[in-house]
C-alpha cells in the first residue's frame, strides 16, 4: 500500500511537471508569435497551430490531475456504507464516460491519419492523441483515488 501511494505521488509529480512544461511552451510560442508579428513585422503562421495543439494537451493532462467538483449534499447525509456505494457508482460512471471519450478519440486518430495542420505540417492525430491520453490518465487517477483514498497533494477543494 505504501508503494502504491508513492507511485501515485510520483505519477502526480510527473503530470504536474508535464503540465507546467506545456504551459511554458504555450507561453513561449505565444510571446514569440506576438513579438514576431508586431515588433518584427514577420508573421509566424505555425505559431497559432502549435499553441492550440500544446494547449489541448495542457488542458487534458491538467484535468487528469485536478480534484474535480462534486456535489456531496446527498452523500454527506447518508450512512457511511451508502456514501461508499455512491462514491463507487460515481467513479464507475466517470470511468465509463471517460472510456467512451477515449474510444471515440481512437476513432478520430484513425480518421485523421493523413490530415495535417496547414502551416505546422504535423498530423492531426497528435491532437486526438491528447484526448485518448488525457482520458486514460484521468481513469487511472480516479481508480487510484477510489482504492487508495484521496490524494492530499492534488489541487482543488
Amino acid at each position: 500500500m505504501i508503494a502504491a501511494r508513492a507511485a501515485r505521488r510520483l505519477l502526480g509529480r510527473l503530470l504536474d511537471i508535464t503540465a507546467a512544461l506545456l504551459l511554458l511552451g504555450v507561453l513561449a510560442v505565444t510571446v514569440a508569435q506576438v513579438t514576431a508579428r508586431y515588433l518584427l513585422g514577420v508573421p509566424m503562421p505555425w505559431g497559432e497551430e502549435l499553441t492550440r495543439l500544446l494547449f489541448v494537451w495542457l488542458v487534458l493532462i491538467a484535468a487528469s490531475r485536478a480534484r474535480h467538483m462534486r456535489i456531496e449534499l446527498v452523500s454527506d447525509r447518508t450512512p457511511p456504507w451508502l456514501a461508499r456505494v455512491l462514491r463507487w457508482f460515481a467513479a464507475a460512471l466517470a470511468v465509463a464516460l471517460l472510456g467512451l471519450l477515449a474510444w471515440k478519440g481512437l476513432g478520430l486518430i484513425e480518421l485523421t491519419a493523413y490530415d495535417r495542420y496547414t502551416a505546422l505540417g504535423v498530423s492531426l492525430q497528435y491532437l486526438y492523441a491528447a484526448v485518448v491520453t488525457g482520458a486514460a490518465l484521468w481513469i487511472v487517477t480516479i481508480l487510484l483515488d477510489l482504492v487508495l483514498g484521496p490524494d492530499e497533494d492534488r489541487s482543488g477543494p
